[in-house]
């Protein structure tokens, strides 16, 4: 599966705009992601091993988190995207 690295994250890939992953499930294809460009964990997680309210993923125009989370399945065909939230003041 091809996954679109938005630019915010395109430092931490070697500036590929996307990059081939696999996986069953949305927490599969992230674990797959951070084993081929590890840095890209530490602006996922908060120091607490939770997502950061600053990163949103997408599977087929759904937030994960109104499905099954990082258990969700992901078949062919489908398109997960990653969102870097703006925060701030």
């Amino acid at each position: 599966m091809r996954l679109k690295i938005p630019m915010y994250f395109q430092p931490f890939t070697g500036w590929k705009d996307e990059v081939e992953v696999k996986g069953n499930s949305i927490g599969m294809v992230m674990e797959d992601l951070f084993h081929q460009f590890p840095e890209l964990r530490t602006h996922f997680y908060t120091h607490w091993g939770i997502l950061s309210a600053n990163v949103l993923i997408y599977l087929n125009q759904e937030e994960i988190f109104s499905l099954q989370g990082f258990e969700t399945p992901v078949n062919a065909g489908d398109h997960i995207r990653i969102v870097p939230t703006a925060s701030g003041g």
